[in-house]
């Protein structure tokens, strides 16, 4: 059985009216810290600007941005080829592991960062 077609006041149909409206308005939630007083600039400008949404100011710059930076680079920007890592961005050539510290022993004098490394790995037991 076709569902059925249910008219709106206008004339639309229900159906078509809202894969219009799921096409136009498509959101993506993002979540980006910003400097704080960047972000008091805006709600001011929201505040004191009577039918301006704070969310529209903020999609309105990155869309003046972004065509002025395709505008300076004389193209769009073409599609990525992957997705974008995700987490905090790392500096090149940075890395996740940890230098060992020296420690003080019982006489309170430093057992070097290499020797704690190799009395750790010594000191293991051994699986069978």
């Amino acid at each position: 059985m076709p569902p059925q077609t249910v008219l709106s006041p206008v004339g639309e149909t229900v159906r078509q009216k809202k894969q219009v409206n799921a096409t136009a308005s498509r959101r993506v939630r993002l979540t980006v810290s910003l400097p704080s007083d960047l972000v008091d600039r805006l709600r001011d400008a929201v505040y004191w600007s009577p039918n301006l949404k704070l969310a529209w100011l903020i999609a309105q710059s990155l869309r003046t941005s972004l065509a002025d930076l395709e505008t300076s680079r004389q193209s769009p920007f073409p599609k990525r080829m992957m997705a974008l890592r995700a987490g905090r961005p790392r500096l090149v050539g940075q890395a996740m592991t940890v230098q060992p510290r020296a420690r003080l022993n019982e006489n309170a004098t430093a057992i070097p960062a290499e020797k704690l490394a190799e009395t750790a790995l010594g000191s293991q037991p051994s699986i069978p």
